[in-house]
């Protein structure tokens, strides 16, 4: 699979101050979900994460972490900008060997799913457009990827993994799982005939909504991709549709080509439409509204969720 030559690379400067302006330049701004920064983990492999999701680049030996030696995952929590943040490193949770602290140069600042987290990292190489359909489904091969595709490194084409940022946040806050299954079962019924349409390519993710979804005894389809779901709608007649709910950042068709496509057609103008992600800031926001979304819920807060569906339910 190649790169379309169109597909804009931006390098990261050379001067350490300008890189990571690059990239919290970006990331503040950030109104395009395939928009990727591409990292080198200890393997030589090349990992990538949609800069959406991401803060800033912070200096690795710069930061003061409180070191918590009971647990192989965290590294420990530190102050960043009046916020306590949890400090891991990427190559121990995906499986690569460790090495050396003075190996790693920067930590990836995210913010999602309501928590904070930074990710210390080999060495980034750059920031890039990756289209949806350039994108291949790898989830069933590792429960940790959720797709791969490829990049060029220099002269040459590599393979990169695009990693399941859900699996890490529920890997790293071991609490998030129990809670949701907490407020799913504080979740009551909904009396309707209809189906949610619900579109999330993480594993994960859909197998924690179809336990809400079955808790609120209502029907639903369950979709890897976009395309999927768009695709079943030939086999659906429109007023059998109570809801569409859609992540954004899938392979082969994203969330914000799926709205799009669904506001096309008239027949779904009375459908609601609920974006389900960990991805969206205020300015990604205020366009998924203009383009027709109903509601950003951030993943995992069965609550939100289950109260929205309740109240879109026609």
């Amino acid at each position: 699979m190649e790169l379309d030559k169109e597909v804009e690379v931006k390098k990261i400067l050379e001067d350490d101050e300008d890189e990571l302006d690059l990239v919290a330049l970006v990331s503040a701004n950030a109104n395009d979900t395939s928009q990727y920064l591409v990292f080198e983990g200890s393997d030589g492999q090349y990992y990538a994460k949609n800069v959406s999701k991401i803060e800033e680049l912070l200096v690795y030996k710069d930061i003061d972490i409180i070191r918590n030696n009971n647990d192989s995952l965290i590294i420990g929590t530190a102050d960043i900008r009046g916020n306590m943040t949890t400090i891991v490193r990427f190559d121990e949770w995906f499986g690569n060997k460790v090495l050396d602290d003075s190996e790693y140069e920067l930590v990836v600042l995210a913010h999602y799913g309501g928590h904070r987290l930074g990710i210390v990292v080999k060495r980034v190489e750059y920031i890039v457009n990756i289209p949806a359909d350039f994108m291949t489904d790898n989830s069933e091969n590792d429960e940790k990827s959720s797709f791969i595709t490829r990049v060029q490194i220099g002269q040459k084409d590599e393979m990169c993994v695009i990693f399941d940022s859900d699996k890490l946040l529920l890997d790293v806050f071991n609490t998030i799982d129990a809670k949701a299954m907490k407020e799913t079962k504080q979740t009551s019924t909904v009396k309707t005939d209809k189906y949610v349409l619900f579109a999330d390519d993480s594993r994960f993710i859909r197998k924690m909504v179809e336990e809400l979804f079955l808790q609120m005894d209502i029907k639903y389809k369950l979709y890897e991709n976009g395309q999927l779901l768009l695709d079943d709608l030939d086999n659906i007649d429109s007023s059998e549709i109570a809801i569409f709910i859609t992540d954004l950042e899938m392979p082969v068709l994203g969330g914000r080509e799926v709205i799009t496509k669904i506001r096309e057609n008239s027949i779904y103008d009375n459908i609601k439409i609920i974006v389900h992600t960990n991805m969206s800031n205020d300015n990604m926001s205020d366009t998924l509204l203009e383009n027709g979304a109903s509601e950003i819920i951030g993943k995992v807060n069965m609550l939100a969720l289950g109260e929205a569906i309740k109240r879109m339910v026609v």
